[in-house]
């Protein structure tokens, strides 16, 4: 792992017991007791949905003999649940949320690990979701290469209006490719391809039917083709901040799985049976569990 970009000057002080570390969104600090049953943590998962939290936690406890599960107490924003060495934790909907969940997670394993960066670099980072798919139809699971903005360029943030921090976008393929082959059996169909995150779910996804709209069919099929002549199999909310952010650390373990619910190219609105969208849903937490029981033990 990279050094330089670790805000030592502020987690330094964390380690060397000056001051806490408060994770002020999940309720806990780094002198919280809890955080000690924390300390094998090898993998990180993100989603959207606090209740997929807790079915992920409940269904590896399960697949580990019903290890005991852990959960934080604050959960108005995140839920979290800790268990059998994975660290499971809701995101919320979109790249400012999802920003604010893995700044206070990245400051956590860094003291989990007591700073050394040999052992942060094992740790397993993905976020799991749907999208909407780009030329894939529904029930696709496109596994991420590159986390892209709507003008398909890296995420970058604001700084103070006097210009844009850049990050870098990329996902670590050895890692996408390791998640194809461990649900080689698995009969969901599975593709790789470039992600677009945007940061509306309406206007910067080009959408006709939101409360306020700016494009037409023309422009919004224009925009869909030019994505997916360029890479981009599916659209989503947080790829590209998580990307952007991992990469700057230099963590070299983790990866963006998320299922299609739709072919953006034949329309905008999800019209699958609420039979078909929990598949959908389903197929992504498969292929997920699929690579963790290969690789976390």
């Amino acid at each position: 792992m990279k050094t330089q970009n670790i805000n030592h000057a502020f987690l330094d002080g964390v380690l060397e017991g000056k001051y806490p570390d408060v994770y002020y969104h999940f309720g806990v600090s780094s002198d919280d007791p809890i955080l000690k049953n924390f300390k094998d943590v090898k993998a990180v998962i993100m989603c959207g949905s606090g209740g997929r939290i807790i079915e992920f936690a409940d269904k590896w406890s399960k697949m580990n003999k019903n290890k005991k599960i852990y959960a934080l107490p604050k959960e108005e924003r995140f839920v979290t649940r800790y268990c059998a060495g994975v660290l499971f934790a809701s995101h919320g909907m979109g790249m400012p949320s999802a920003s604010i969940c893995l700044q206070e997670l990245m400051r956590m394993i860094f003291f989990l690990k007591d700073g050394n960066l040999d052992e942060m670099d094992k740790v397993f980072w993905a976020r799991v979701g749907t999208s909407g798919g780009v030329g894939l139809e529904g029930g696709t699971v496109v596994v991420t290469t590159d986390g892209l903005m709507a003008d398909l360029k890296p995420y970058r943030a604001l700084n103070g209006g006097l210009g844009e921090y850049w990050f870098d976008g990329r996902f670590p393929v050895k890692i996408a490719q390791d998640i194809i082959d461990a649900n080689c059996d698995s009969g969901i169909p599975i593709a790789m391809g470039k992600t677009v995150a945007g940061n509306e779910f309406f206007l910067e996804q080009f959408r006709l039917d939101g409360a306020v709209c700016m494009e037409n069919l023309q422009s919004k099929m224009n925009w869909l083709n030019w994505i997916h002549k360029n890479g981009v199999r599916n659209i989503e909310m947080e790829g590209a901040m998580m990307a952007g952010y991992l990469n700057h650390w230099g963590f070299s373990k983790f990866a963006m799985i998320c299922c299609t619910l739709l072919n953006r190219l034949n329309g905008d609105q999800v019209t699958a049976t609420k039979e078909k969208l929990h598949t959908y849903s389903e197929n992504s937490g498969v292929v997920l569990f699929n690579y963790l029981k290969k690789t976390v033990k």
